[in-house]
C-alpha cells in the first residue's frame, strides 16, 4: 500500500465492500479507489474472483473495506464512527445529504448512519472551536444547543455561543 499512514481503519461488509468504497470516494474530495483485491480461492464469504478487500482513500486518509461475510458481531453501531471536520454549513449540508441518501438515516448531534449502517459525525470546525473555548460559558451554551440538533447548524451554534 502506498503512503506512510500506518493505522488504517478496516470496515467489515457482507458482500458490499466494493460498492461501499466506491460510494464513499464519490462523496468526498481527495478520494480514490487504490486497489481492489480479488480472491484467488474460495473462502467463507465468497468464491474465487469475488472482491475480498478494497483499499481506498477518503479525504486523503487510507481505509480498507473487507467482504468478511455475515457476522452478527460485525455490524456497524455507535461505538465506532468516522468524524468529518467541515469548513462551513455548505460542507456540512453536502456531506450530510449525500450520506443519508438512499437508505441512510439521521441520528442526533451531527451523527448519521449511511445506507450501509456505518456511523458518521458531520461536524463543523466551529463546533470543536466552541467546545475548546476558554470562555466555558460560551462552550456550555454551544454544547447545550448541539444537544437539541440533529444535523448541526453553524449559525445556530454560533448564536447560542454568543448568548443569542
Amino acid at each position: 500500500m502506498p503512503g506512510s499512514q500506518r493505522l488504517i481503519p478496516c470496515l467489515w461488509f457482507d458482500g458490499t465492500a466494493e460498492e461501499a468504497a466506491r460510494f464513499y470516494v464519490s462523496v468526498f474530495p481527495d478520494s480514490r479507489i487504490d486497489h481492489v483485491h480479488k480472491s484467488t480461492i474460495a473462502w467463507p464469504a465468497g468464491k474465487p474472483g469475488d472482491t475480498l478487500l478494497v483499499e481506498f482513500t477518503i479525504l486523503g486518509q487510507r481505509h480498507q473495506a473487507l467482504n468478511g461475510g455475515p457476522n452478527e458481531n460485525a455490524r456497524f453501531n455507535e461505538s465506532v464512527s468516522l468524524s468529518v471536520a467541515c469548513e462551513d454549513q455548505a460542507e456540512v449540508d453536502r456531506y450530510w445529504n449525500a450520506l443519508i441518501a438512499d437508505g441512510g438515516r439521521p441520528i442526533q448531534c451531527g451523527w448519521l448512519a449511511d445506507r450501509y449502517g456505518l456511523r458518521w459525525q458531520i461536524v463543523p470546525r466551529l463546533m470543536s472551536e466552541l467546545l475548546a473555548d476558554p470562555d466555558r460559558a460560551r462552550a456550555k451554551r454551544a454544547m447545550e444547543a448541539m444537544l437539541h440538533m440533529v444535523k448541526l447548524d453553524v449559525a445556530a451554534l454560533d448564536a447560542a455561543a454568543k448568548g443569542g
